[in-house]
């Protein structure tokens, strides 16, 4: 059985560090956030003589969240659409790196076990024969252990 190549894994190694490092100075440089989603959903208002009531919604923004294993929607002002935007982007890319970085992290692992896999030898070598412990050998040894 072929070991894995030590060159190799220490490019891959290098290489998974490097996209760490990226996706580390992401997170460091984030901002204050928004714990959500910005989101726009269009509703009816049930008046009758209303634009709605011929399929045309009204548009309204949202926070949306999960609290509690439900989804929780917070109405967003116009004035504060930006803002909000702004900042629940930040979260869903931040979110995103925190993703990536787990994911290189078992990467590195796997990696780095390829390279101790190919670095690591046994003893005494396969290809030598074990040499033979005469008596005297045996004797000497256990005069100077005690």
């Amino acid at each position: 059985m072929d070991r894995p190549s030590a060159s190799k894994a220490r490019q891959q190694i290098l290489r998974t560090e490097k996209t760490r490092a990226s996706h580390v100075e992401e997170v460091l440089q984030a901002g204050i956030m928004i714990d959500g989603s910005f989101v726009t959903l269009g509703r009816k208002c049930g008046k009758t003589g209303c634009r709605c009531a011929t399929g045309e919604k009204h548009f309204s923004k949202y926070v949306s969240r999960s609290v509690e294993g439900r989804t929780k929607l917070t109405y967003v002002p116009a004035s504060d659409e930006v803002e909000v935007a702004t900042k629940t982007e930040r979260y869903r890319c931040l979110r995103e790196a925190r993703a990536a970085l787990m994911n290189l992290a078992q990467q590195s692992a796997t990696f780095i076990d390829e390279l101790q896999e190919a670095l690591t030898e046994s003893y005494p070598p396969l290809s030598r024969k074990k040499p033979q412990a005469t008596k005297s050998a045996h004797n000497k040894a256990s005069s100077s252990a005690q």
